[in-house]
C-alpha cells in the first residue's frame, strides 16, 4: 500500500536494496521463501522508508566510503523512527524486525571474519545505541563501537529529529574522524566492502547488485531464529526456485486436506439391509412408520498416510541447460511444493536427495521444510553427484517410512538415470515386505520402452515424463501421484 501510494516499484533483484533516484525497491527471491512474513514486511518497509524519507546527499570526497557507511547507519535509525510516527502499524512491524536483527547481530559479530573492523564497529555502535551489547568491551571493534555510540547518545535528539538527510552529515563526520584516529584509514579492499554495503540505499542500487557480506549474514541468521543462531547454510547456486510450481502448494494442500478430513467423520457402508435388525427398532416401524429399521455398518472412509520422496541430483539433472529450466531445479522445486502441500494436509513426509549416495535432507515429520534444506551445498556434496544409485534412494526412503505408523506408506523416487537392476530390485522387495508402496517418476524415457525402473516398480507404478524440454511436467507428475494416492476410496 505504501509503495502504491508513493509510486514505488518493488522488483526482484540480487539483494535487498533501494534506488532512491528511480524509486525502486529490490528484494532477494530466495529470502522470500525462508524468512518469516513479519521479517519480509520489515525489510520491505525499511527500503520503502529510504525512498520516501532519504534525500540525495553528495558525500564529501575525503574518506567518502567510510562517511557514506556511517551516514547510512545513522539514516537507518532516523527513517525507522520517522515512519513509525507517520504509520504506527509499520512502526510495530519494524520494531519487531529490529529486535530480531539486533539479537542476531550481537551473537554473530564475533564470527564475522570477512567483515572489516570499520563495518563491525559501526554495527556494534548501532546495537549499543539500541541498548544492547556487552557490559565490558574486549574486542577492538567493540571498544571502537562503544566510543561511536557515546557520540550518538550525545547527539540523539539530532538523529531522531533530523529534517533532512544532510542534517546528519556533521554527526557522521565526527564519527569518521574518531574511527580514523583509532583504527587508521581503510585500505582499498576495505573501501570496496564499505561502499558495497552502503550502496544498498542510494541512487546507484540496481537489480544485479550483490548483497553486502554483513547484511547477508544477518538475513541468514534471521532464517535460523527460534532454533539457536548459527551461520547460514551454503546453498547450491545451480538450483533455482520455480515459482509456478511451488505456488500450487496451498491449493493442492487444501484439496488433500478436504479428502483427509473425512477420517474424522466416518461414513455408512453398504445398503440399508447390510446391518443388524434390532428388536427395539420394531417400535419405530409401529409408531413412526419407519420402513428402514436396519442398523447400518460404519466404516472409516480413508487411511492414514506417510510419504518419503527422493530426487536424483546427479550431474545429468543439471547438465546442458539453463539453471532456470534444468531438470534438477524443477525436481527440487516440485519436492518443496509436495512438502508444503502435505504439511497443509497434515500428512507426515520425508525428503531425500541422491546421487551415488542418499542423503536425508528433511527427516520424517509434519514441520515446515525450508527451501535451503533441499539445496544445501554440503548435503548435495554428500549425495555425490558423480553417479546414480537408485537402490540407495529406496533404502533411505524405507528407513524413513519405518520410523512412523501409518496405514499407507508411499515412497516416490524421481530420476533421469538407471543403476544396477539387481540392487534396485532387492531394495524394492525389502520395502514391499515393510508394507511400503513404491512409485517412480522417470524423466526422459518413453512409455513403450521398458526400463530398469519399470522392471523394479512395475510399469503401472512409474510415471514417465517423455518430453525433457517441458520440465514443468515434473510438477504435474507429483501432483497426479498425490491425488491418486490420497483418494476417497473406502477401506
Amino acid at each position: 500500500m505504501l509503495a502504491k501510494q508513493h509510486k514505488i516499484s518493488v522488483i526482484q533483484g540480487n539483494s535487498w536494496a533501494a534506488n532512491i533516484k528511480e524509486r525502486k525497491v529490490f528484494y532477494k527471491k530466495e529470502d522470500i521463501y525462508n524468512l518469516s512474513e513479519e521479517h519480509i514486511l520489515g525489510f520491505t518497509l525499511h527500503e520503502i522508508a529510504h525512498i520516501h524519507y532519504t534525500g540525495d546527499v553528495p558525500t564529501p570526497p575525503k574518506n567518502k566510503e567510510l562517511t557514506h557507511s556511517t551516514l547510512n547507519m545513522l539514516e537507518d535509525i532516523a527513517i525507522e523512527s520517522i515512519i513509525a510516527n507517520d504509520y504506527p502499524n509499520a512502526g510495530e512491524i519494524l520494531q519487531s524486525t529490529k529486535q530480531e536483527v539486533i539479537d542476531t547481530l550481537v551473537k554473530m559479530l564475533p564470527k564475522m571474519e570477512d567483515v572489516s573492523v570499520y563495518e563491525k564497529s559501526l554495527l556494534y555502535a548501532a546495537t549499543k545505541f539500541e541498548g544492547r551489547g556487552y557490559a565490558f568491551s574486549t574486542e577492538p571493534y567493540e571498544k571502537l563501537g562503544d566510543k561511536i555510540s557515546t557520540i550518538m547518545f550525545k547527539r540523539q535528539k539530532e538523529i531522531y529529529g533530523r529534517k533532512h538527510t544532510k542534517d546528519l552529515i556533521p554527526i557522521a563526520q565526527e564519527i569518521v574522524d574518531l574511527i580514523i584516529k583509532e583504527a587508521g584509514e581503510p585500505n582499498d579492499d576495505e573501501k570496496r566492502q564499505l561502499m558495497q554495503s552502503a550502496e544498498d540505499e542510494g541512487k546507484q542500487a540496481g537489480k544485479e547488485q550483490s548483497q553486502g557480506n554483513a547484511k547477508q549474514a544477518i538475513i541468514d541468521g534471521l532464517k535460523k531464529a527460534g532454533s539457536g543462531w548459527e551461520l547460514g547454510e551454503p546453498i547450491e547456486e545451480n538450483i533455482v526456485f520455480i515459482d509456478q510450481i511451488t505456488d500450487q502448494a496451498q491449493r493442492i494442500g487444501k484439496e488433500l486436506r478436504t479428502v483427509l478430513k473425512r477420517n474424522n467423520a466416518m461414513e455408512f457402508g453398504g445398503r440399508y439391509r447390510s446391518g443388524k435388525l434390532l428388536a427395539k427398532r420394531f417400535v419405530r416401524i409401529k409408531a413412526l412408520k419407519d420402513r428402514n429399521p436396519f442398523a447400518r455398518r460404519i466404516t472409516k472412509s480413508n487411511k492414514s498416510y506417510a510419504f518419503a520422496i527422493a530426487s536424483d541430483v546427479s550431474g545429468s539433472m543439471f547438465g546442458n541447460a539453463y539453471k532456470e529450466t534444468s531438470r534438477g531445479s524443477y525436481a527440487l522445486s516440485s519436492m518443496h511444493m509436495v512438502g508444503e502441500a502435505l504439511r497443509i494436509a497434515g500428512v507426515p513426509r520425508a525428503m531425500i536427495i541422491f546421487g551415488d549416495n542418499a542423503k536425508t535432507v528433511a527427516p520424517m515429520g509434519k514441520t515446515q521444510i525450508r527451501w535451503e534444506q533441499l539445496i544445501n551445498k554440503q548435503s548435495i556434496n554428500s549425495a555425490d553427484t558423480g553417479g546414480t544409485r537408485i537402490n540407495e534412494a529406496i533404502i533411505a526412503c524405507t528407513k524413513e517410512l519405518s520410523k512412523i505408523k501409518a496405514e499407507r506408506k508411499i515412497m516416490i523416487v524421481l530420476t533421469d538415470g538407471q543403476s544396477d537392476l539387481e540392487n534396485m530390485q532387492e531394495a524394492q522387495k525389502k520395502a514391499v515386505k515393510e508394507g511400503i508402496e513404491c512409485l517412480g517418476i522417470e524423466i526422459g524415457s518413453y512409455k513403450d520402452c521398458t526400463t530398469y525402473m519399470d522392471k523394479t516398480f512395475s510399469p503401472k507404478k512409474v510415471t514417465k515424463v517423455e518430453d525433457t524440454r517441458n520440465t514443468s511436467l515434473i510438477g504435474k507428475a507429483f501432483i497426479d501421484i498425490l491425488k491418486h494416492s490420497i483418494t476417497k476410496s473406502i477401506s
